[in-house]
């Protein structure tokens, strides 16, 4: 599967987060009417320059505030990244999925030791037994937990590129697994949004691949 293609199941997967702005025809109904007002006013009481320039200040200031307000709400509402405008994670993902990792990265290991596709690479670890199964999903977990932030020191197993030595992974495969855990997370009732900008950027980060993939 190409990365291209990858990109297009992954975003099927996924619900892209809404661009969500405030409401513009209302915002600037609310602003022309105070504004408006006061310049009608003033212009009807008097012709002088003194009034001119207070309705024209009034306006300008009312439209600059309506400009603003329109500018900054999308931002706030989608939470976007401020420094290329792409949406980010908009949830404190230890505080609120922390606790719930052991039992995910289980899920998981589960999933994909009974894959066809995975089938033959967690074959050792099922045939080592029950406790050495254990073990390896509380790695994981420790390993999930240090990758998002919530714990530090917590994965003392091997590198990336040593715990996947000679196992020869394919970019198709990398991307079939990445799959597999969107789904687990589904299934779990984790909210798109929440997996696509929170929990898949690190899984599809070029760097992290390379460890990965074809070592």
């Amino acid at each position: 599967m190409t990365r291209t293609k990858f990109s297009v199941c992954l975003s099927v997967l996924v619900v892209a987060l809404a661009a969500c702005g405030g409401d513009d025809g209302g915002d600037d109904g609310a602003g022309d009417s105070s504004s408006g007002g006061s310049a009608s006013t003033t212009m009807t009481t008097s012709a002088s320059t003194t009034a001119t320039t207070s309705a024209s200040t009034t306006d300008n200031t009312s439209a600059t505030t309506d400009a603003s307000s329109t500018t900054d709400d999308p931002t706030t509402d989608t939470g976007a990244d401020s420094s290329s405008g792409a949406p980010a994670c908009a949830t404190d993902v230890c505080a609120t999925y922390g606790a719930a990792v052991p039992v995910v990265a289980g899920l998981i290991v589960d999933q994909a030791a009974a894959d066809p596709e995975f089938a033959d690479f967690f074959a050792p670890l099922v045939g080592e037994g029950t406790e050495a199964v254990d073990a390896f999903k509380a790695s994981l977990a420790n390993f999930i937990s240090d990758a998002y932030g919530c714990t530090s020191g917590a994965y003392t197993g091997p590198s990336m590129p040593e715990a996947h030595a000679g196992m020869g992974i394919t970019q198709q495969q990398y991307d079939d697994f990445i799959a597999l855990i969107v789904g687990v997370l589904q299934g779990a009732g984790v909210p798109d949004d929440d997996i696509n900008y929170c929990f898949a950027p690190p899984l599809v980060d070029p760097a992290f691949e390379a460890m990965i993939i074809g070592q």
